[in-house]
Formats: C-alpha cells, sequence, structure tokens
C-alpha cells in the first residue's frame, strides 16, 4: 500500500500537525507516505516545506475549485502509483475527498478520527448519527478519506530527508468564466482580546452570554464555522478562512476544536490560550497554553478575572 498525504498549504503550523500525522499514518500502517501541497502559489511560496520529509509534490492552485485540484491529484496517484488518499483536515478536505474518491472509483468516508491495521485489513473510525455513535468502518487497501486526527503526544521524530517536486498548476474551473478581486479581507485589530466560541459550547443560552460578555467588556468575538452552520451565530461572527482574521494580543479558545481552517483566523494572535476538556485536541498542539477542563467550571473566574482589561 501507498498513500499520498493531501495538505491545504496555508501556514507552517498547518504543515507541522502534518508532519506528526504524516509520521504517525506511516508507523500504524507500515507502508510508504508522500505529501502532496496545494494552494495557491504565493502561499505557497513561504512555506517551509522540507519539515514534512520524504517526497513532496507541489501543486498551484489558484481555483479554489475542488473537481479541478482532484483532477489534478487523481492524474498524480495514477503516475505514482498511489493506492489510497489521505485529505488534511480542512474547510474543504471532505468535498476533495469525495470528488477524488468518484474519480478513483474507490470507496470514501470522511472527517475521519482514527485510521488502523488489523492483519491484512484497514479500518477507520468516525462519528455519525449527529456525533452521537462512534463507527468503525473496513476498508480495501483502495481507499480516500478526510481526517481529523488528534495528533496527542505523537513522538517527535525527525523528518526523513526530502526531495520535493513540483507539479504543472492547476488549470480554471470549467464554470469560471472571469475573476475580478473588488477587495482584500483585512485583519481585525479593533480590540486586544478575542473571544471565540466551538462547538464544544452545548447550547445556544451559552454561546449569546459568552457573546453578551465580549460585547460588555469591549472585547472582540467570533464562533467556528460549525457553530454558525447550527444557527448559535451569525455568519458575520465566524472566524478564519471563510470568516474574519484577527491579530489580538489574546485569544481565548473556549471548546474550540483546532482545525486548520479556523486557526487561519487566530494564527497571528500574541497569545492564545485554550479551554477544552479534551487534552488530544489539535488545537493543544497550536496553543501557547491550555486549560483542560469542562468549561463551564473555568468561566466564571477566567472572565472575573479578564475583566481587567474592560474598554
Amino acid at each position: 500500500m501507498k498513500i499520498l498525504f493531501i495538505i491545504h498549504g496555508i501556514h507552517n503550523q498547518i504543515l507541522e500537525m502534518a508532519r506528526k500525522k504524516k509520521q504517525a499514518l506511516s508507523a500504524k500502517l507500515g507502508c510508504t507516505v508522500d505529501s502532496c501541497i496545494y494552494g495557491e502559489e504565493k502561499e505557497l511560496q513561504h512555506l517551509n516545506l522540507a519539515v514534512l520529509g520524504g517526497k513532496i509534490y507541489i501543486l498551484p492552485s489558484d481555483s479554489s475549485g475542488t473537481e479541478v485540484i482532484a483532477r489534478s491529484l487523481h492524474e498524480l496517484m495514477k503516475e505514482t502509483k498511489s493506492t489510497a488518499a489521505v485529505v488534511a483536515d480542512g474547510e474543504q478536505s471532505g468535498e476533495l475527498a469525495v470528488c477524488l474518491a468518484r474519480l478513483l472509483e474507490v470507496p470514501c468516508a470522511v472527517a475521519v478520527t482514527k485510521l488502523w491495521m488489523d492483519g491484512e485489513s484497514v479500518f477507520c473510525q468516525k462519528m455519525v448519527y449527529n456525533n452521537m455513535v462512534c463507527a468503525d468502518y473496513r476498508l480495501p487497501l483502495n481507499f480516500v478519506i478526510s481526517e481529523r486526527f488528534a495528533v496527542g503526544n505523537l513522538a517527535n521524530k525527525q523528518p526523513e530527508p526530502s526531495k520535493i517536486i513540483e507539479l504543472e498548476p492547476c488549470g480554471p474551473s470549467d464554470y469560471f468564466l472571469n475573476s475580478i478581486i473588488l477587495g482584500e479581507r483585512e485583519e481585525r485589530k479593533a480590540s486586544p482580546i478575542l473571544i471565540a466560541a466551538g462547538m464544544g459550547i452545548q447550547t445556544k443560552e451559552e454561546i449569546v452570554k459568552i457573546r453578551e460578555y465580549a460585547k460588555c467588556c469591549g472585547f472582540s468575538f467570533g464562533v467556528s464555522r460549525p457553530v454558525a452552520m447550527r444557527g448559535w451565530a451569525d455568519i458575520s461572527e465566524i472566524i478564519g478562512v471563510s470568516g474574519e482574521i484577527y491579530a489580538p494580543e489574546l485569544t481565548v479558545a473556549i471548546g474550540i476544536s483546532g482545525a486548520a481552517a479556523f486557526m487561519a483566523g487566530i494564527e497571528q494572535s500574541r497569545y492564545i490560550l485554550a479551554v477544552n476538556s479534551n487534552p488530544d485536541a489539535v488545537i493543544a498542539e497550536l496553543s501557547d497554553a491550555m486549560i483542560v477542563d469542562e468549561y463551564q467550571n473555568v468561566l466564571p473566574e477566567l472572565f472575573e478575572y479578564l475583566k481587567q482589561w474592560k474598554r
């Protein structure tokens, strides 16, 4: 089995996390894992690609259309004789995995939290039934998945020597006739403190209370995309690739898992404090400090302490 690990190259933090996931994949499945980084050329130029180690394919793509990217990845997998693909966690990872699996005519699973070998079979684990049930699936040796692996305390092994291979850029999407840039989105620096709420918050009423606290103190407030999609917050409050970009002195991330698309919105924070009951959440590796506890036990004292910076 030979796996292609597909990563949307936005910033170096994503690559560091991807390196650990790639090493874990290779160790658990006992196979070769090559990397393919795709993204806009201006994004790829500033990445330390060598951190991944091994064979690294660079796929410039100025199109956000997953169909176009999937076609290029399909050709690459045929050329390199890759038997399976793992799409790293990101905003379009699920959609890209489905498109690629359709072209390869192989089974697909999205939002996979665990992948392992048992004898000659590959198994994956993911949440189903509105995240109420954890299910295990057996996969053939030819498959495509999108992952949501927890980094946890993986061994910090040194990467193998890198070999970087540049590919032809993806072509334009069939349905794009013209592209006009109306303006560039700017970072918000309205407040030195940002309060961010994620799916770990259990009720809409608690989201409202956190928002009201932030507003009362003059702090910025935002949510992860799934919170807004659930109808618990306004679309304009989304943080990340599909929302607002912040650069505060302090970000307090409450119930945030640490998906790459969200982290792009707060990565320029001077200090990130996470509040999460899961010590293996991805954000544990990406924050400066983390309080591992139920947020209900933490927020009263934390919010009282932060009031000294009320504006």
